[in-house]
């Protein structure tokens, strides 16, 4: 068990949690404003084995964990976290205009005995004029991706109003990040039944307004599909929609729990007084089957995978890779494991690799999901 598991946890969670969240945020910044700091901090933590290194959509990573968005929804943690191993971060999600996401509190479980997360925040943002004035002048030593969504209004929107919304936005983010990620999937934002994306021509549709920046980054789509997360019909569908569209660069799946009655210790009475997207080791299975399906399918010289989703050790990490993730973000497990997480799952990776004689994690990528 480490310190801060037995000595800082206890602590934190005595507290509620979106408080919890808005003062590491704050903490953060302060931090990161020290060079002496964030100097330490990468003495400490950052990835130093060769092996874990990789190329990947033109970036290069010196491991294939990254940060996932919602810790830091609006760049302010990004100088620490950038330097706590991580080989890539992702803030946001980050929408065109300020949004308080969704006003009815509590926003923010947590759900102890599995781990786990509940999140309703609704996509709060301090909008992009805001997150790139507090990113622009600042360098980081990993890829920086910019996660955007739709601002939520409160009303549900139309696809082709987010479409040319989130091509606006690309636009202000163009000269920071390393890489953008377009969420097509939150679950807090009202919109009626699906996502404003499931259909290819709205797919389609958005790409189009997105290419009209000619001098796009690479360009990650984080989708939920609509029904099962192995689907082949869905999947063939969003490859046909981005075929045309060469700044596409791959997937984030993100999968829901539908079922947490039957696959949560939680309680069903707690559970009842909570709502919104769930996290945590729960979406583990289920991720895993949808990479394999997706890996199966896509041009893999086109398109890689993100894989996200209940990762808490480097053994799951390890799985994800093998199932066809090139890259994996972890978040739920850095608030139950503290900063460390990273560094034990770089470790932990680099342990897995010698033990399956690899001299490149690379070499892991769908080594479970080939024929």
């Amino acid at each position: 068990m480490t310190f801060y598991n037995w000595a800082i946890r206890p602590l934190l969670f005595r507290v509620d949690p979106e408080r919890i969240h808005h003062l590491t945020m704050l903490t953060s910044a302060r931090f990161g404003r020290s060079a002496g700091i964030r100097s330490a901090l990468a003495n400490l933590y950052a990835p130093d084995d060769p092996r874990l290194r990789v190329s990947l959509a033109g970036l290069d990573f010196s491991s294939p964990i990254g940060l996932g968005a919602g810790f830091d929804k609006n760049g302010e943690a990004a100088a620490v976290t950038s330097r706590l191993g991580f080989g890539f971060v992702e803030v946001g999600s980050v929408s065109e205009m300020p949004s308080p996401g969704n006003e009815a509190r509590p926003r923010l479980w947590r759900l102890t005995e599995d781990e786990a997360l509940r999140v309703h925040y609704g996509c709060p943002s301090d909008g992009a004029y805001v997150v790139f004035a507090r990113l622009r002048a600042q360098k980081f030593p990993v890829p920086l991706g910019i996660n955007l969504v739709e601002t939520n209004t409160g009303t549900p929107t139309s696809a082709e109003h987010a479409a040319e919304e989130l091509g606006r936005t690309i636009g202000r983010f163009l000269d920071v990040a390393d890489y953008i990620a377009l969420n097509l999937s939150c679950p807090n934002i009202p919109r009626g039944a699906g996502g404003l994306f499931d259909e290819a021509s709205q797919l389609g549709n958005l790409l189009r307004v997105c290419a009209r920046h000619s001098n796009l980054p690479p360009v990650f789509l984080k989708i939920t599909p609509p029904g099962a997360p192995d689907d082949p019909r869905f999947i063939d569908s969003v490859l046909e929609a981005v075929a045309p569209f060469a700044f596409v660069k791959g997937f984030i799946l993100n999968i829901p729990n539908r079922q947490p009655y039957e696959t949560l210790r939680t309680p069903r009475a707690a559970l009842d007084a909570t709502r919104g997207g769930i996290t945590g080791p729960s979406l583990f299975e289920p991720t895993k089957m949808a990479l394999r399906a997706w890996y199966a399918r896509i041009d893999r010289s086109q398109h890689i995978l993100i894989g996200v989703g209940g990762i808490r050790s480097a053994e799951d990490a390890y799985e994800f890779m093998m199932s066809g993730a090139s890259l994996v973000q972890v978040y739920t497990a850095l608030i139950y494991q503290g900063p460390g997480l990273s560094a034990r799952l770089n470790r932990g990776l680099v342990r897995l690799m010698e033990r399956d004689g690899l001299t490149n994690i690379a070499q892991a990528i769908g080594a479970h999901a080939r024929p």
